[in-house]
């Protein structure tokens, strides 16, 4: 499913969840539903949470000032280790077609996001947070790397950002935030990519199988409108509970 279903999708989770369970609906609560619903698909590099830390011109940028830095400081090496132009050039031109054959946006994206979020998670470490923070940001950091909709994508991942979540709950005092963290990234599996014709690995890694309650691919007219149907059936069931309250 799109980013922006995903994260329409984990608000009414929450505010559905919020009413059932009798907790306060709040900003806070929903604006954290929406950030972890989104948060599997940091094992995808152009995904919407990817874009967050990273947007897709900035990181295409880089790649090309890289590339141009590249260049030029293999073109002036060989220059004056031979002294010969033509074959400086020759010799530069090779290394840059092998170059941007290993270096593409993709893999430079994963670097940037894996060093972002390491990068937090020392700066926490430093300023002596406790280290559940720590290894939450350390967790995502390792997304980027995994194969699309593999780990990210399972019950256990869910297990341990509840675990997670949980401690750092406690230490910290912040209200419901196991609730509305757990609640928007299970929404992101079991209301979105679940639906999905590739489907997700539940039980990944002890098994690949992928289970699937949707035919439609991901883009497809048939899957925006379930997407759609998916959004107004939660609508319906706030506003069922909300009159029934």
């Amino acid at each position: 499913m799109r980013g922006k279903t995903h994260c329409t999708i984990g608000i009414l989770s929450a505010i559905q969840a919020c009413i059932l369970f009798k907790v306060p609906i709040s900003i806070f609560n929903l604006v954290l539903a929406a950030i972890f619903s989104i948060l599997p698909d940091l094992d995808e590099s152009n995904s919407t949470i990817s874009n967050v830390f990273l947007k897709q011109d900035v990181s295409k940028f880089i790649l090309k000032i890289i590339i141009y830095i590249i260049n030029f400081a293999i073109f002036f090496i060989s220059l004056k280790i031979n002294n010969n132009f033509f074959l400086s050039s020759i010799i530069t031109f090779i290394a840059i077609t092998v170059l941007e054959a290993k270096l593409n946006h993709i893999l430079l994206r994963k670097i940037f996001l894996s060093l972002t979020l390491i990068l937090l998670s020392l700066c926490l470490l430093f300023i002596k947070v406790k280290i559940y923070f720590v290894i939450f940001f350390l967790m995502l950091a390792s997304f980027p790397w995994l194969k699309h909709r593999s780990f990210s994508h399972s019950i256990f991942a869910i297990i341990i950002i509840y675990f997670l979540l949980k401690q750092i709950e406690r230490m910290y005092n912040i209200s419901n935030l196991t609730f509305s963290g757990t609640i928007g990234y299970a929404s992101h599996l079991f209301l979105g990519d679940l639906f999905t014709k590739s489907g997700i690995p539940l039980f990944y890694p002890i098994s690949n199988k992928k289970y699937s309650l949707g035919y439609f691919r991901v883009g497809t007219f048939f899957n925006n409108a379930l997407e759609i149907l998916i959004i107004v059936v939660l609508v319906s069931f706030i506003i069922f509970s909300t009159i029934k309250i």
